[in-house]
């Protein structure tokens, strides 16, 4: 931080980083319903991208293993349209709210 930089211009640089990066992970969220259907996005949540390995948190047992089944079909459609942003989906239980 250089003593003539308003702390206002540097939050903006932060946060405009971290919009960025998240980009892609948005973008999933966005599309999450036509990827797995209405139903299995209702109880799943793309939750966090980092380093190729998207987390997905589902809240009920049986949609964790529609999910696992469907893995090789979401993954492929992802990394088509991510262009290579998701290298792995890891299924966990958790909250979709």
């Amino acid at each position: 931080m250089t003593e003539g930089t308003p702390v206002r211009a540097l939050i903006r640089d932060v946060m405009q980083q971290a919009a960025k990066a998240q980009r892609p992970l948005f973008a999933i969220q966005r599309r999450w319903p036509r990827l797995v259907g209405k139903a299995l996005a209702t109880h799943t949540r793309p939750v966090s991208l980092r380093r190729g390995r998207l987390v997905v948190h589902a809240d009920r047992p049986g949609d964790s293993f529609a999910l696992n089944y469907a893995r090789p079909r979401l993954l492929a459609q992802l990394q088509g349209a991510e262009q290579g942003a998701v290298e792995e989906i890891v299924i966990r239980a958790g909250s979709v709210a």
